[in-house]
């Protein structure tokens, strides 16, 4: 991978990047109000993560690379930038079970329902219940 940027998303190219999730993982639906971080290389981007302000909670959602840039470490490096101003214990993520061990490698742990704020709760039930095959995760540095 040439050089990686990684920075936040200009609000203008917000339709660029409803149209790689589209391509990508149409399933996702990016909210307004988010924080929205972008790993680029030579000016298009390859990764992306989100965060999603739930209550006084935060939920990273949508994290995605785009196929052919994978198995490059782009996850790894937007979740180390994230460490330096957004990554706290009021981070919650729902994982799919495969990527368990990428979160974990930093700073994520797997935790119980029972634990999740009851608004996080919610969301996670209705995930699960639609089929998605997720784990609770929490960020502890």
């Amino acid at each position: 991978m040439n050089s990686l940027t990684i920075k936040y998303l200009e609000p203008i190219r917000l339709p660029i990047l409803k149209k790689l999730y589209k391509s990508h993982y149409p399933s996702a639906k990016i909210k307004g109000g988010e924080q929205i971080l972008v790993a680029e290389s030579n000016s298009s981007i390859v990764g992306v993560v989100r965060f999603r302000t739930i209550d006084k909670w935060q939920l990273l959602t949508g994290m995605m690379v785009i196929p052919e840039a994978r198995q490059q470490g782009i996850a790894s490096r937007l979740l180390q930038h994230c460490k330096t101003d957004i990554l706290n214990d009021s981070v919650y993520c729902f994982a799919y079970q495969h990527l368990q061990a990428m979160y974990s490698a930093h700073g994520f742990r797997c935790i119980d329902l029972e634990v999740l704020p009851s608004t996080l709760q919610k969301l996670y039930l209705r995930y699960t219940q639609a089929g998605k095959p997720l784990i609770i995760m929490q960020y502890c540095g």
